[in-house]
């Protein structure tokens, strides 16, 4: 009757195909469910029952330090080696506890300390069930995903599930809005209940059952040895470099969880925000976070895990940081609009994150010995994001009645006029101390090892497409080149004000290639491209506030992405080319910058294009300079101007390839004078 929780000997290739969308889609299901029980929905559930900051850490913290739960797990896995036996009857069980926590506000007083008790005990007895399914569901997937295929399989399943969740929270959350809106006030709470009941009933159910459709291959026979069951666990610990990576998920996690789990409270009470708006912020970032994972997996495959790691960690970092100035010390006219910025990023750093930390941890763990080398990693994971939120709380509640403040004042005859540049109170002082830690915590990921992992930069300039020889271009108006590399030179040194970039230069060359590729399939490629690029570049300049500033980059890049229009286009190259540039200078003519700048980083972006894409850098050159005379008296400078700023980007990008290359573009140029203020010169 039970003989579906065996293992099968062989697979063939279409039950390991079937086994892995069963398995995918059985996650997917769980991780719905469990969306519903956690973030916003858990902490407004929580904040009804009348729970306090430190409760609610406690609550957040329960489902990841109930992870140390896999350590008699892995000596299960290793004892008996039926990875679906052990795991999927627990996974079930773990499922069933959502049921009476659902029920806790039909049979205890609410508002009440008994509820709110009651909840974080039954939320501990669900993670005895939970790590158990965890541990034999990750040692499972390590044999049944080829290695190479691990970054994009993950990829692509954390993204199905994220637009899961975003569908299932929004419904979640007007519908807890709705019945809020007609419940008595002593009814109210009811709608949460309701919720997890409803989930219950469809993802609580479905995902168990796909998942026992699936099938586990056999593991390998154990290989004999009279070692002892803790040995086998502390295997892992004996490994150097696997050392490096539990110090790092521990403190990681530590740090980041001190802050992290207090966004939706800081939302509902500082802020002062609707559930419906505060799982709005929460969906925009997982939507964020789908439109970015496939970016992230192919740079897994390709530079390495930790080299992903370290960029989405230290834009997560900006984010953190960036939670301080959302209130002065209230609510701003900037408020959401820098809650928009920051939860966009925060959808792009998470990707990153959840992508590679599982991925690295598989790599590490030798072959036929993944159990405990993955449960360890999971251990040292939940350790850090069970204690943070712990004391997390216990510090929100200390700084409660903190209060830290730097004002500006401005003494003269008529008084004093004081404005406040930093106030830090109550989980403020969360946000600070999270960065910090998270800033130290970034040198030991620079210790791990990784076979094939390529060094930042090279991944940093495979995302952001050459920012930093453009950003370092030096303008044709005295001492305003300067502040453009300084500028940049400074924000390359706040953690993840790089990758924050790189994004935005990322965004912009796709926005700009989709562009253009729809507009050469009409009729009208110059006048549609041209409008379209504007576009694009216009929605970029609109989220930075020193657009002007970065200039050069903008127009590289909008030039940049047209180029990569596919060999359907081939034979109108002129035409995408004038076009792009045309759009991208009327674009940034609307805002304070020099149109020198503009148009060196638009012949830049042109080659840089060209060059990638594989298109003839000698056409485009001459397209280039054609569409800059043509330009000129718009922009109020010569044709002899213009012409030489675009040709100096197009040398500057051509210097970065080979010697023939150069030459060709070179020749293809008209015969001028270097502008002595380009790169090139100096």
């Amino acid at each position: 009757m039970l003989g579906f929780l065996d293992p099968s000997p062989t697979l063939t290739p279409r039950e390991t195909r079937r086994s892995q969308r069963l398995m995918m889609w059985g996650t997917v299901m769980g991780g719905a469910m469990f969306s519903l029980g956690s973030g916003g929905f858990m902490a407004a559930y929580a904040l009804a029952l009348g729970a306090n900051n430190l409760q609610v850490g406690i609550l957040a913290a329960l489902p990841p330090v109930s992870q140390v739960v896999q350590l008699p797990a892995i000596l299960a896995v290793e004892r008996f080696r039926k990875r679906k036996a052990i795991g999927l009857p627990a996974w079930f069980l773990g499922q069933l506890v959502w049921l009476p926590i659902a029920a806790v506000p039909f049979v205890l007083d609410t508002p009440g300390t008994l509820a709110i008790s009651a909840v974080i005990v039954l939320l501990a007895l669900r993670g005895l069930f939970n790590p158990v399914w965890v541990t034999a569901q990750n040692s499972w997937m390590r044999d049944l995903i080829p290695q190479e295929l691990l970054g994009r399989f993950f990829s692509r399943r954390l993204g199905t599930m994220t637009a899961t969740i975003v569908i299932v929270g929004l419904a979640g959350s007007f519908f807890v809005s709705w019945w809020q809106s007609f419940a008595p006030p002593d009814q109210a709470i009811y709608a949460y209940s309701f919720l997890l009941l409803a989930g219950w009933l469809t993802f609580g159910v479905i995902g168990p059952a796909l998942v026992g459709f699936s099938k586990e291959p056999l593991m390998p026979a154990a290989p004999e040895s009279d070692r002892s069951a803790w040995s086998i666990i502390l295997e892992p610990l004996r490994d150097a470099d696997f050392r490096r990576l539990f110090q790092f998920l521990f403190f990681w996690n530590f740090a980041m969880n001190l802050a992290v789990p207090f966004f939706a409270v800081y939302m509902l009470t500082r802020l002062g925000f609707s559930l419906p708006v505060v799982i709005g912020f929460t969906m925009l970032s997982q939507v964020t976070n789908v439109l970015f994972i496939r970016v992230w997996g192919a740079m897994a495959d390709r530079f390495g895990s930790k080299t992903v790691l370290s960029l989405s960690a230290s834009l997560f970092l900006l984010v953190v940081i960036g939670w301080v100035f959302t209130t002065n010390p209230e609510r701003h006219l900037l408020t959401i609009p820098l809650l928009t910025v920051l939860h966009v990023f925060a959808g792009v750093a998470t990707a990153g994150i959840q992508l590679t930390v599982q991925t690295i941890a598989l790599k590490t763990a030798p072959e036929g010995s993944a159990t405990p080398y993955i449960g360890i990693a999971g251990i040292g994971t939940g350790l850090g994001a069970g204690i943070g939120p712990i004391v997390g709380g216990a510090l929100a509640d200390f700084f409660d009645n903190h209060l830290f403040r730097i004002d500006l004042s401005w003494t003269s005859a008529d008084g004093v006029l004081e404005l406040p540049a930093l106030t830090l109170t109550g989980i403020d002082f969360l946000f600070v101390v999270s960065f910090c830690l998270g800033v130290v915590t970034l040198n030991l990921l620079a210790q791990l090892r990784e076979e094939g992992a390529a060094d930042r930069e090279v991944a940093m300039r495979e995302l952001i497409g050459g920012m930093d020889p453009v950003l370092r271009a030096v303008s044709s108006v005295p001492g305003a080149g300067f502040v453009t590399a300084a500028s940049y030179g400074y924000v390359k040194r706040v953690p993840g004000a790089d990758v924050a970039l790189g994004v935005m230069a990322y965004e912009l060359a796709s926005s700009t290639q989709a562009a253009v590729a729809s507009a050469g399939r009409g009729r009208r490629l110059a006048a549609d491209a041209e409008s379209m690029v504007g576009n694009a570049l216009f929605s970029v300049m609109g989220r930075l506030q020193d657009a002007g500033v970065h200039s050069v980059a903008l127009a590289q890049h909008a030039t940049r992405g047209a180029m990569h229009v596919g060999d359907e286009l081939v034979d109108q190259l002129e035409g995408v080319v004038q076009s792009s540039i045309t759009g991208s200078l009327r674009a940034l003519d609307l805002v304070a910058v020099d149109p020198l700048d503009s148009l060196y980083g638009a012949g830049y972006g042109a080659l840089q294009g060209a060059l990638e894409s594989e298109h003839d850098p000698v056409r485009v050159s001459r397209a280039a300079i054609a569409a800059a005379r043509g330009m000129a008296s718009e922009l109020g400078v010569t044709e002899d101007e213009a012409a030489r700023a675009v040709a100096d980007g197009i040398l500057t990008a051509a210097s970065n390839t080979d010697a023939e290359t150069l030459d060709s573009v070179r020749e293809a140029l008209p015969q001028q004078t270097p502008n002595p203020e380009s790169p090139d010169s100096h």
